[in-house]
């Protein structure tokens, strides 16, 4: 929490920049910001691996010079180059900014009358909850129903979008990247940005794995893979590879990610649920632990209620994916002349089920899309589907919900501003179909590529096992596919916009799955 008052938090550190008082709970990395001269500058809050590493120890110096007029420039340059799951906080020159990861993983929630700032809600707060009228919390608790569009469970407190720094002196937001003259340009060398792709995501890993007890969840999806892919040159810096399993697809999941593990002569760990349970008042306590944190009434995942979780040794550091699904366009799935439409990109935030969204729903929060609209400039626009994906529904899901899950620090290696861009600067018409994922992973582990994915693998489990370990009938033409541009990049193409003839065929395979 960051507060203008000294408070008495039990068990928080305490941390100062400038005027401002900073808290820790216990076991959140936090490290005091000095410049290159060794002046205090801030506190930063979290897991960060900078362009020269992890950024971690009671001080961290930065190549900065807090004198020099470009200060706040370069600190922007460098945090774009960042990764992880954090938060800066920086004075310099009579200004205080805070400034967080890519998608608000870290939580990051203000209300402007008490002017504190906190991973939840109701830490934010100096006074009672006001409920948020936009939101029904039956459809929350009982229907999966989401609070987004930088909204919280309080109608004054709003969730930082988490490209914009907040200035502590107005509590206003200013967007900072991408920058007006930022381009997503297509590669003129796809494989260049591959490579530049895979070295920055291994780099992250291997320093997180090499500072923190470290687990990577391992999958039959592509997210997971591509992080075992990236984890390749630092395998052994991990503890535990890991699948949970809570039904027959997670079972199908563990079934391929022990063949993964296999591939790479890597032990897998399976946790079933039916060697694992919780006593009924520690789920009443996890139940009350994740309310309080994210200010609803929503559910916990799973394997925090039936036991599975705690298989893991308290305060590990969990590597997930989130972000390497930019390479998927995972929310594109119209024509960018319909991007500016809001009726069917409110629907994709899951504020209510689709079945129970209409146009009342798109209409109570029209204006606050629009709102965020208005914020984007000409390279986010440009990929405006990619941004609402970031910022409004990672920051409302992600950044609302891993405060909460206090037995595991959860972090994407792949969180990283840069790796976004390298990311979106393949056209949509590739990604929607998952090229970029697949040419990787066959560039980088082709033993991992011939192992089938969930989408490719049929309901028996047997079907997994062919003869010799082979696995041809399943993978072979994505296979092929792959190394065909592989040995062939494919030409830049001028503009990534989708057209809306190339949408059907571009999403076919995507349908089938």
């Amino acid at each position: 929490m960051i507060s203008p008052t000294h408070e008495e938090i039990h068990s928080f550190s305490h941390h100062t920049c400038g005027q401002w008082n900073i808290y820790a709970g216990r076991g959140l990395p936090a490290s005091s910001l000095q410049d290159a001269q060794g002046r205090p500058v801030g506190v930063l809050l979290g897991i960060a691996v900078g362009p020269a590493g992890l950024l971690t120890g009671p001080q961290q110096r930065l190549p900065l010079d807090s004198s020099a007029a470009e200060f706040w420039d370069r600190l922007e340059a460098l945090i774009v180059e960042t990764a992880g799951r954090f938060a800066f906080i920086v004075e310099c020159g009579g200004q205080t900014r805070l400034y967080t990861d890519p998608v608000g993983m870290i939580g990051a929630v203000y209300d402007p009358v008490s002017r504190r700032i906190a991973a939840s809600p109701l830490m934010a707060l100096d006074r009672p909850l006001i409920p948020n009228p936009k939101f029904s919390l039956d459809v929350i608790q009982n229907h999966g129903g989401k609070i987004s569009l930088f909204n919280t469970a309080d109608k004054d407190v709003r969730r930082l979008n988490p490209n914009h720094y907040l200035d502590l002196r107005t509590f206003r937001e200013h967007r900072f990247w991408p920058r007006g003259g930022d381009s997503f340009a297509a590669p003129q060398d796809p494989l260049e940005v591959y490579d530049r792709i895979y070295a920055q995501a291994s780099a992250s890993i291997g320093a997180i794995a090499a500072a923190y007890p470290t687990a990577l969840p391992v999958t039959g999806g592509q997210d997971s893979r591509l992080l075992l892919t990236f984890a390749k040159p630092y395998t052994d810096r991990i503890r535990h590879y890991y699948s949970h399993i809570n039904n027959y697809a997670t079972r199908r999941d563990a079934a391929i990610g022990s063949l993964l593990c296999q591939r790479l002569g890597l032990q897998h760990e399976a946790f079933d649920k039916r060697h694992h349970s919780l006593a009924e008042n520690e789920i009443r306590k996890r139940h009350n632990i994740y309310h309080l944190t994210t200010g609803t009434p929503a559910q916990p995942p799973q394997e925090h209620l039936n036991g599975t979780a705690d298989a893991l040794p308290e305060g590990t550091v969990i590597l997930r994916g989130h972000l390497t699904d930019l390479l998927r366009a995972v929310f594109v799935t119209r024509p960018q002349a319909l991007w500016d439409t809001a009726y069917w990109q409110i629907k994709k935030l899951l504020i209510v089920p689709k079945s129970m969204f209409g146009p009342q729903t798109a209409a109570r929060f029209h204006d606050d899309f629009t709102a965020w609209q208005q914020t984007l400039n000409a390279p986010a626009r440009s990929k405006a589907v990619d941004f609402m994906f970031m910022e409004i529904y990672y920051s409302a899901t992600v950044g609302a919900v891993f405060p909460a899950l206090w037995q595991h620090f959860y972090v994407s290696p792949f969180n990283s501003r840069k790796l976004i861009a390298l990311s979106l600067s393949f056209a949509e018409k590739h990604r929607v179909t998952s090229e970029p994922v697949f040419d990787i992973i066959e560039r980088f582990a082709p033993q991992l590529s011939d192992v089938p994915f969930d989408f490719e693998t049929p309901p028996s489990l047997d079907s997994l096992y062919g003869s010799n370990g082979g696995f041809s009938t399943l993978t072979c033409n994505r296979r092929q596919a792959a190394m065909a541009r592989l040995a062939q990049p494919l030409p830049a193409i001028p503009g990534s916009e989708l057209a809306a003839e190339d949408l059907p065929a571009a999403t076919a395979a995507l349908a089938a799955k």
